[in-house]
């Protein structure tokens, strides 16, 4: 076989998969653009932005999932607790084997904790007066006590604390963990 014909035999397999592959990109481009709503002049939810969320799917904010968050302020009225919160990133600290809370941007969003939700609290939150147990190691808590702790805090000091929360299907709190801060 001379060079010439291996040469065009080569370009015209490259043309064929060439454009196998602008069709197959132009089939995933498009199905994307149908299963996000874009093109339809709306713009996609973002998914930490519960308000947003709440609008665009009419589902309860952050219901059935885990979030990452910082806390604003906590308080309990008529025999429920509320929590205004803020998506937060959480870094692992290696040099001093903790977190690096990274604060989010934005408005805070009022959530509600459940009547049977779990609270487990770790140091600076609970304080250092846990008998036998280590400052990182979290300690189970009512949320009146949550309450009480929290808004005791220096704001500098609360500010800087992250906490996991699990929603339930109905978006309520349904577990609340404190991050161990030294």
């Amino acid at each position: 076989m001379s060079a010439t014909s291996v040469t065009s035999a080569t370009s015209v397999v490259s043309a064929s998969r060439r454009r196998a592959a602008v069709r197959l990109l132009s089939v995933v481009a498009f199905g994307s653009l149908a299963l996000t709503g874009c093109g339809e002049g709306k713009e996609p939810a973002d998914p930490t932005d519960p308000t947003a969320v709440a609008a665009s799917t009419g589902k309860t904010p952050w219901a059935g999932t885990k979030q990452f968050v910082t806390v604003d302020k906590v308080w309990a009225e008529g025999g429920l607790t509320y929590l205004s919160v803020r998506p937060a990133e959480k870094k692992v600290n290696t040099q001093f084997d903790t977190w690096e809370i990274i604060p989010g941007t934005g408005a805070f969003t009022t959530v509600t904790m459940a009547k049977d939700a779990r609270v487990l609290l770790t140091a600076p939150v609970r304080g250092d007066d846990a008998s036998g147990a280590g400052r990182g190691e979290p300690l189970p808590s009512s949320q009146a006590e949550f309450v009480t702790l929290l808004t005791q805090l220096d704001a500098g000091t609360a500010a800087g604390v992250g906490y996991d929360l699990s929603f339930d299907g109905q978006g309520q709190v349904a577990k609340l963990q404190s991050l161990y801060r030294p």
